[in-house]
């Protein structure tokens, strides 16, 4: 197939990378250039010889740049069919041109949007009208129009303008780069006024990723698995690693898990995650005081596991933590001297999470080939709103069990209980089908680590059905309880507690993670 012949081309880039020798390249070969404002000005002052669009349609920029391309002269020599002679006759009496290479970027919208620092009044300027549409009249045209519409896209056209391999299936290829793209700048706008709709989710759920690594495997070795980040992010990174193998899909998993449940706690904490579920946990003066105490929880199943801290890893900790086999260590930062024993372990991956990167409103599972979605439940709780419905009331250090408790049982798989005490986790009990069954293994865990149940408090992430786990509870030394409610036999419960003088605290909130 012949190349396109180009005489005429339309420049208007917000991204200005690559422009001046793209346009050097178009001199060249003798086309004539048309350009917008900003663009022509950069042109100008390279030395490049360039019209402005005002040249072409004889009106002015007005409403402040709004309103610049959008004129017959320019959209009937994008769109017009060189062998149809009506077209011809029209252009004429327009006296205007075909235009035979559209280079158009847009305004950088989900940037400004996801940004997090703009106006409403910004946001809505970053919305174009005139570039979407040129690109998709230019598309549309493509049989006799060359459109670019991303400066990674510049060196290979040029290379093909030198070697007149401008020719239509390129063209085409170029045309498709376009409709992805407006698609997607569309469904950022969309997403934008959805959020905008304050307490519903959006009628529709436009998302758009682009793979950034291909994984060895996913959860088991015959599944395939890649890592996908948001196009609009142009370096989307949720872990920096300083040091270690590749990410696995499970560490992935693992490491956001972990990171959630140490983010914005007060104090040192540090969280032992294995298969998502956190199997130690423990607060202290140091971060090695925090990370004993993780690992007293439950001395075992952390082996193999994900380590995370809420504090700079220093030197102590990192010769504490090289004397375990660890998959991942998690922290907002390490000091030269613990990256230096850490070293040691060439393996072991040492992530600092990102935190704008791992925000999200909602939790997307795939449902055959449909999608249940949620929003991220809230971590925060309000306080004011928990009732103590016993007799007995929780003492101040009591209260700090309980915080620690409710936080902590978020994270674990229902149905869930954890033990806990003012300095960490005692025991934890997860994901089985009945909650007596979850606190049976939170005590068998403590006995086995040797960690006193005697005066711990006992979270669970759901309302008790029956009595029996406060019985047991308080035959083990537990004092207090602090859980949802919302049984039709919560005053069995609370019976029971006042039977063995528990404390017993309702949040109202209900705390499943499945």
């Amino acid at each position: 197939m012949s190349s396109l012949a180009i005489k005429r081309a339309i420049i208007s880039v917000w991204d200005k990378e690559g422009i001046i020798p793209l346009a050097q390249s178009l001199v060249k070969k003798g086309i004539k250039i048309f350009s917008t404002g900003g663009t022509y000005k950069k042109l100008i002052e390279a030395g490049i010889k360039a019209s402005t669009i005002e040249d072409l349609t004889e009106s002015p920029e007005i409403l402040n740049g709004r309103v610049k391309t959008l004129h017959p002269s320019v959209f009937a020599g994008i769109l017009a069919d060189g062998d149809n002679p009506s077209h011809k006759e029209d252009l004429k009496s327009i006296s205007s041109s075909e235009f035979q290479l559209v280079i158009v970027n847009l305004y950088p919208f989900a940037e400004t949007f996801h940004s997090g620092e703009k106006s409403t009044e910004a946001i809505i300027e970053m919305i174009d009208i005139g570039g979407p549409s040129m690109l998709r009249a230019a598309a549309k045209n493509y049989k006799g129009v060359a459109v670019l519409s991303a400066p990674e896209q510049y060196e290979r056209f040029q290379e093909r303008l030198e070697n007149n391999k401008i020719d239509v299936e390129y063209r085409r290829e170029l045309a498709s780069a376009v409709f992805m793209k407006t698609a997607l700048y569309d469904s950022e706008i969309s997403n934008y006024f959805s959020e905008c709709d304050e307490g519903k989710m959006p009628a529709l759920l436009f998302g758009a990723y682009k793979k950034s690594n291909t994984l060895r495997y996913g959860e088991n070795p015959d599944q395939r698995a890649s890592v996908y980040a948001p196009i609009y992010s142009r370096k989307w990174e949720p872990f920096k690693k300083l040091q270690g193998k590749e990410i696995s899909y499970n560490n992935y998993v693992d490491c956001l898990s972990a990171y959630r449940i140490v983010a914005g706690l007060e104090g040192t904490a540090c969280v032992n995650i294995k298969h998502t579920n956190p199997c130690g946990f423990g607060i202290g003066k140091t971060v090695l005081d925090a990370y004993k105490r993780a690992v007293k929880t439950d001395p075992v199943s952390y082996f193999g596991g994900i380590v995370g801290v809420n504090c700079i890893v220093d030197e102590e900790l990192a010769e504490e933590l090289t004397k375990s086999f660890l998959e991942c260590i998690v922290a907002p930062g390490f000091t030269d001297d613990a990256l230096k024993v850490l070293n040691r372990k060439k393996k072991l991956r040492i992530l600092i999470p990102i935190s704008s990167d791992l925000e999200s409103n909602f939790d997307l599972k795939s449902y055959g080939k449909g999608m249940l979605v949620q929003d991220i439940q809230n971590p925060s709780d309000d306080e004011s709103s928990w009732e103590v419905v016993t007799e007995r009331k929780p003492d101040p250090e009591q209260i700090v069990a309980v915080r620690l408790g409710w936080h902590l049982i978020k994270a674990v798989k229902s149905n869930a209980i954890v033990l806990s005490d003012s300095d960490g986790a005692v025991g934890i009990g997860a994901g089985q089908m009945s909650r007596v069954d979850s606190l049976k293994i939170a005590i068998r865990k403590a006995q086995e680590a040797k960690i006193h149940i005697q005066n711990s408090v006992m979270a669970s992430d759901a309302f008790f059905p029956f009595r029996d786990s406060v019985e047991l509870a308080a035959e083990h030394g537990v004092v207090g309880v602090v859980q949802p409610g919302g049984s039709i036999r919560d005053k069995d419960v609370i019976a029971a507690c006042n039977e063995h003088k528990l404390f017993m605290i309702f949040t109202g909130k209900r705390v499943f993670k499945h």
